[in-house]
């Protein structure tokens, strides 16, 4: 691809034209329901979930179900969005000529885009090992070249110190003040008990876990001998991907992985939205309206596994 092909303004011109103008279609006017918060138009009555905030239960309701139950409403026809990008070694990984972050840019470009047409702000904490860069949040075309400038920009690291998500995301909830929608884009490889910071964080927030892998994450071909790199570390194992056990191991560790994760999502009660490399990202979208759908007639759990866990298991 042609280096012209790559930058800011080819890019979001290419996705305008094949992704925004097919989604502004199938959408058909479901945008406002995408995202409910602190509006004044009363948009649906729940069951109560651990982390909703309680100033929103119906008390009134909730008598009469004997359970308890919250008044969701729609946004504020303006509202603000962050975007929490993990721009740590291991999101240059991938298959073939797509790797993580072109997927995290194309999906940044697009939901900015999409939301500031509808006249909303949009901001950004950059972030690797840790918290490295904040963009105000702005309105307007300018502001979404700005992002993936920022992105294309940002030089590609081969070793930093293990990403802590925890507490990105800590740093993040005395950042972000006023009520918003925060999407949180990463690979999710990071040192344990982040999902703790993430639950507290959607207590005030709107938030919406955007999950990056490539499928070689999960499966290991036969190619013999070779080293693997872990992404953020730089450190090296050999190991004999023509050893059925090891493949068997490695395959039961990644299912195992995901059981674990998938539970710690559904403790923070935070949608999550898979995104792989070989993704249409006009069908995760129609993905993500379904999600949004789905979650407010009840739960939704993702599934993450993380590689180098799954190495050290199966050795």
């Amino acid at each position: 691809m042609p280096a012209s092909a790559r930058t800011p303004e080819a890019i979001l011109r290419r996705l305008e034209w094949t992704v925004l103008r097919r989604l502004d279609g199938l959408l058909q006017g479901d945008y406002r329901t995408l995202f409910r918060g602190s509006g004044i138009d009363l948009a649906n009555l729940r069951e109560y979930q651990e982390g909703d905030d309680v100033r929103y239960i119906d008390w009134n309701v909730t008598a009469r179900l004997d359970t308890l139950h919250v008044r969701e409403y729609q946004e504020d026809r303006e509202l603000t969005a962050w975007f929490l990008l993990d721009l740590s070694p291991s999101v240059d990984c991938g298959s073939d000529t797509v790797s993580k972050r072109m997927v995290l840019a194309e999906f940044v470009a697009v939901m900015a885009r999409l939301l500031t047409a509808k006249g909303n702000h949009c901001g950004a904490l950059l972030f690797s090992a840790g918290l490295d860069r904040v963009v105000a949040p702005r309105n307007g075309r300018r502001q979404v070249l700005h992002l993936l400038d920022l992105l294309a920009a940002r030089p590609r690291l081969v070793r930093a110190p293990a990403t802590d998500l925890g507490a990105i995301l800590r740093e993040a909830a005395n950042i972000i003040r006023r009520r918003s929608v925060v999407f949180v884009v990463s690979d999710f490889i990071s040192k344990p008990g982040w999902e703790k910071a993430l639950g507290f964080l959607a207590r005030r927030h709107e938030v919406v876990a955007i999950r990056l892998f490539d499928p070689s994450e999960t499966r290991i071909p036969k190619l013999g001998l070779i080293a693997f790199q872990d992404a953020e570390t730089g450190e090296q194992i050999f190991v004999d991907t023509h050893d059925r056990g090891f493949r068997r191991r490695f395959m039961a560790a990644a299912q195992q992985e995901q059981h674990v994760l998938r539970t710690r999502f559904a403790s923070t009660g935070v949608d999550c939205l898979e995104l792989s490399t070989e993704d249409d990202l006009l069908d995760a979208f129609v993905r993500f309206a379904q999600m949004r759908k789905q979650r407010h007639k009840g739960g939704f759990g993702g599934t993450l596994p993380d590689t180098a866990s799954h190495l050290e298991a199966a050795r």
